[in-house]
């Protein structure tokens, strides 16, 4: 009973928290039977000795938890997740510092990522009033993820990244048909399709009654969404025979009767788990929108909360977008139920920036036709429901609707952009790459280090494909371990993926490659099994070390070697442990709902964008591309690995062949690498400026900010009609990698550089700080540069070659920050620059300079046009630079360091680059890249940013012809 009465006086504090001793003696007045009803102390004592997940324990920390992210006028000035708004809470808990100190030890409150939101002004409609009232869907859709074991903090996030959502809408009871268009940007396997399930469980509460989702463009993907939609939304009385005999249909949400029957409303399915969208015929009452009061429209509140709500997940194909239009239509024709202008729609695109739009001239001659009738059909649904919210999902953040203004601007994200926080125990770019390690120091690169295993030469070599099956084993073995050791930890599913070309026959000859290779490795004894051991000892067991503590792991190899056996018969013989996914080996496609699956995957556009491979843990890739988008979506390796983060593994080629000579080679690690580092600097542009109120940034404005390397080029007759007049840089890094190849371009910038040191002697400088907890020791040379010669230089640098297309497109790319340093938006306080020469060891080479030797580094460019370099600057070199310039403040900082710090100063890191490794060539000559990062100091200029139009009188169109 002490259950009922702690809900009981949670549950009257919705419109925020107030005395938790009144709360409990009113409730146990109600919901205790007998003497001595339970108050303050009992239930401290109680929490005191609580174990993890008692109920009593679970309802406060909810509570709390709510509380932290909520909204209210009680919540006073304090931001959500934050010490003071913990403070807040207690205080009006009125509770004892006893309890304070309880709480703090057991409910402490994490720190939740927002989302990052650019939008228009909306008018608010969805309120906590509406939340309330109508929560029917979304409450049962919460219930279904902590059934699968989502914590409360992750259940937070999503709950306020679908509100920031829904209340961009238009309101679905308004009379006025108004038509929102946005756009959602995840991450890789981030769980994108559980943010749009929210928000299409929030939608229909709040009253829209046609639900279209369009799952990507292959029928795998289709399906997947679709079973996940009617498994964790939808539930088992609504579903009909669908699902018989399923082995997770216990798993299915259930509601205990009718939804209609217990006072909510029924879906009604236009789509299957194996069946697309078809075209009625005579069954065009499924599309018929019911309206109880005749007098009134469908949007009135006395029809809309009494009609079913339709739900259709197809294929995003022009013909299947053609066939729901024509039911549309045909019923719209026959005068069936509502008029289409009256009923309220959300439209999903996932994957929004693939067939959605023309991004690219396709490789097959029919596909760029496709892929243009598939934008006109998303259109035309748009224009037959002018009460459409359309809201594409993907996780490109500089996605491809913002490109190319061909044929997509009817679908352009208008109204929002949305960028989802990275959610809790998901694996991604900041897991396997070291955005702040050293180029030149593995020990700095720890996810590099323990996560990602370099492939090199052919796949037949024993580091190659035999290890990385090896490992697939191995682990295999230790997730069996883990479970039985850890009861709470299930592994359904293990897989591998081995991905290495888009073509049917490539998939073949690697099945084959794999299942021999598997076949004759020995695991039953000798060789097999001392590889196993070897892995053990020398990869896995280190890296557990270093990683996964709080996980059951074997002292010793011969503690797992029935693991290894219970491993392989789950696998199983060579012939069926490897599945081709590809539309000529349908049936090898592993259905994740229905059957444990413990394989190695085969394939590639299947495996390369949407498709969710459950329980994969090693990967092998090494299939070519060249563009950013296609390169990230293929990042499967990416997603949630609860219970075994530590186990996962990325074998990728590292010197891959770009042309059948072989001339050509690519490092497709650092070439994921790059697009990380400009997703990950894009997104905390977009964070940056997403708070700005004046000026609001809108979404038309976003693609200005996008770096030029990052945009594929425009439709020839348009424009963007935003431009970006000034950018204030001061507290900021900037870099730019494009560089000349051409050896007379790389001398006249070499000129350039010394002219702006002309008359300057550099001298040598031994600077220590500490930087991430350990002290660091930086030699260099320095010398100052005034702010004129600065900005004369940073206008003679020659960033492409006199031929180079691209500087058409990009002209200089420190326009702005040269813009800025001559003062456009006013003083940037920069009274001098100091230009910081990093020495590094084993240098490629030494260049004299301004009477110094500086330091050669080696740096790689992108394999692909226009060939920029990845990176230059360090970040230790940078730590010490930021310092420097009044960014941060290092403690422990030498004499030296502090005396280079001065207000006012910025620090441009300088250096010499040679583009082939000394250990793999010797020693360099020149001429070498001037590469350089330019830090600029703090100002007190209050604009951040400004903004014109190329057309006044079109002020709202995000794309213009010229």
């Amino acid at each position: 009973m002490m259950l009922d009465v702690l809900h009981g006086a949670i549950s009257m504090m919705r419109r925020g928290p107030r005395s938790l001793a009144a709360a409990l003696e009113f409730s146990a007045s109600a919901n205790w039977d007998g003497d001595n009803p339970p108050g303050m102390s009992n239930f401290y004592d109680y929490l005191k000795e609580a174990p993890p997940g008692d109920g009593l324990a679970t309802i406060l920390r909810r509570a709390l938890a709510t509380w932290d992210n909520a909204e209210g006028d009680w919540a006073s000035d304090t931001e959500r997740n934050t010490e003071d708004r913990r403070a807040r809470i207690y205080e009006l808990l009125e509770v004892s510092e006893d309890w304070i100190a309880l709480c703090d030890e057991n409910f402490r409150f994490r720190p939740l990522d927002p989302p990052v939101v650019i939008s228009k002004e909306h008018t608010p409609w969805y309120t906590d009033e509406i939340k309330d009232a109508r929560s029917y869907y979304w409450s049962k859709y919460v219930e279904q993820l902590r059934s699968q074991g989502w914590s409360d903090q992750s259940i937070h996030q999503l709950d306020e990244s679908t509100s920031s959502v829904i209340e961009r809408l238009a309101n679905p009871t308004a009379e006025a048909a108004f038509q929102a268009k946005g756009l959602v940007v995840g991450y890789v396997q981030s769980g994108k399709t559980a943010n749009f399930t929210g928000v299409i469980s929030k939608a229909a509460d709040a009253g829209y009654k046609l639900i279209i989702v369009m799952a990507g463009v292959l029928d795998v993907l289709r399906s997947q969404t679709q079973r996940r939609i009617d498994k964790e939304m939808i539930g088992q009385e609504l579903l009909g025979r669908d699902y018989a005999g399923a082995p997770d249909w216990d798993e299915f949400l259930k509601h205990g009767g009718k939804p209609s029957a217990l006072g909510s409303f029924d879906w009604y399915r236009l789509t299957g788990p194996e069946a697309d969208y078809q075209k009625l015929g005579y069954g065009m009452d499924a599309l018929k929108f019911e309206i109880t009061e005749p007098s009134k429209q469908l949007w009135d509140p006395s029809n809309l909360f009494r009609a079913s709500t339709r739900i259709a997940v197809i294929k995003k194909n022009s013909k299947i977008i053609e066939k729901l239009l024509a039911d549309l239509r045909a019923t719209e024709k026959a005068k069936l139920g509502a008029p289409l202008d009256q009923v309220p729609t959300l439209i999903i695109d996932d994957e929004s920036d693939q067939a959605s739009i023309n991004v690219k001239r396709a490789a097959a001659p029919d596909e760029e036709q496709e892929r243009t009738a598939t934008n006109k059909a998303i259109v035309s649904l748009l224009k037959l429901l002018p009460r459409a919210q359309y809201v594409g999902y993907t996780a490109t953040p500089f996605a491809n609707v913002f490109v190319d203004p061909n044929n997509e601007e009817d679908i352009f994200p208008k109204d929002f952009l949305i960028s989802l926080p990275r959610p809790e125990s998901y694996m991604g770019v900041s897991d396997f790459y070291d955005l702040e390690g050293s180029p030149d120091d593995i020990e700095s690169r720890p996810n590099e280090r323990d996560y990602v295993r370099p492939v090199t030469g052919d796949d037949t070599k024993p580091q190659n494909l035999q290890q990385a099956i090896d490992a697939f084993v191995l682990t295999g073995a230790l997730k069996l371990y883990r479970a039985e050791e850890d009861t709470s930890l299930r592994f359904r599913h293990h897989t591998m993926l081995a991905h290495l070309s888009h073509k049917v026959v490539d998939h073949k000859a690697l099945a084959d490659l794999v299942r021999g290779t598997y076949g004759s490795a020995g695991y039953d004894g000798g060789p097999g099994l001392e590889r196993l051991e070897a892995l053990f000892a020398n990869d896995f067991l280190p890296v557990y070390r270093e990683r996964g503590s709080d996980l059951p792991f074997p002292e010793t190899f011969e503690e797992l070697l029935s693991f290894v056996g219970d491993a392989l018969t789950r696998i199983g013989e060579p012939e069926v442990a490897v599945k081709v996914l590809n539309n000529e080996n349908k049936d090898d496609t592993p259905d994740f709902g229905r059957q444990s699956v413990w394989k190695i995957l085969v394939g590639g556009t299947k495996l390369s964008r949407g498709y969710t491979v459950e329980g994969l843990t090693i990967s092998y890739y090494r299939r070519r591309t060249g563009t950013a988008d296609t390169l990230m979506q293929m990042g499967r390796w990416f997603g949630f690995r609860r219970g075994y983060p530590d186990l996962v593994r990325l074998y990728i080629g590292t010197d891959e062949p770009l042309d059948s000579r072989g001339n050509r080679r690519i490092n497709l690690y650092h070439a994921f690498g790059a697009v990380c580092r400009d997703e990950e600097a894009f997104r905390e542009e977009l964070k940056r400026y997403a708070g700005m109120e004046d000026p609001r940034i809108l979404p038309s404005q976003v693609p200005p900010l996008v770096p030029s390397h990052m945009l594929r080029p425009t439709a020839p007759n348009k424009m963007y009609n935003a431009k970006l007049t000034y950018r204030n840089f001061g507290g900021q890094l900037s870099e730019s990698t494009y560089a000349p190849r051409i050896a007379d371009t790389i001398r006249n910038n070499n000129v350039a550089l010394a002219k702006m040191l002309d008359g300057k002697d550099a001298r040598r400088v031994e600077l220590q700080a500490r930087i991430g907890g350990k002290v660091k020791n930086l030699s260099a040379n320095v010398a100052k540069v005034s702010p004129k010669a600065m900005v004369a230089f940073l206008k003679s640098y020659q960033w492409f070659d006199p031929a180079d297309r691209t500087a058409r497109r990009v002209g200089n790319p420190l326009q702005l920050q040269i813009e800025f340093l001559q003062g456009k938006g006013g003083d940037p306080e920069i009274n001098e620059w100091i230009l910081l020469g990093p020495r590094i060891k084993d240098p490629a080479a030494r260049l004299n300079l301004a009477g110094e030797e500086f330091d050669v580094v080696y740096r790689s460019r992108h394999a692909e046009p226009p060939f920029r370099f990845q990176t230059y600057n360090d970040p230790n070199h940078r730590a010490f630079a930021r310092h420097i310039s009044g960014q941060i403040e290092l403690p422990d900082a030498n004499q030296e360091l502090m005396e280079l710090r001065k207000p006012g100063r910025g620090v441009m890191i300088y250096y010499p680059v040679a583009e082939v490794d000394r250990k793999r060539k010797g020693a360099q000559t020149g001429p070498f890249t001037v590469g350089f990062t330019l830090l600029f100091p703090e100002n007190r200029l209050k604009s951040p940013l400004a903004f014109t139009v190329h057309r006044p009188a079109e002020v709202e169109s995000a794309v213009i012809t010229m």
